[in-house]
């Protein structure tokens, strides 16, 4: 089984060698999601997104309601996310 887990990561997470994104609504996405904005990574904590850096997690910005955004997290982690795993956060992120 951890092989097909893996197969299906990898053909959510690249299309050929460029990272695949995944249309969704912004409002929808569980807490630990990352996506891509504005040339920087955000992820979903709550009622706010953190721009992520090489140094951490950055100052939060209100999460915006009613938009459609591209998704780093492949479906198969969104849907673990979803169903209640909670990530463990950075120190930057507080």
């Amino acid at each position: 089984m951890p092989a097909r887990w893996d197969e299906l990561l990898h053909a959510q997470r690249l299309d050929g060698k460029a990272k695949r994104l995944h249309r969704w609504p912004l409002d929808e996405l569980p807490d630990g999601a990352m996506l891509a904005g504005e040339g920087t990574a955000y992820a979903v904590r709550r009622r706010a997104l953190l721009p992520w850096t090489s140094q951490g997690y950055g100052a939060p910005v209100p999460r915006p309601r009613g938009h459609h955004v591209d998704v780093l997290t492949p479906p198969a982690i969104l849907a673990v996310l979803a169903a209640g795993y909670r990530p463990l956060w950075h120190r930057s992120a507080r």
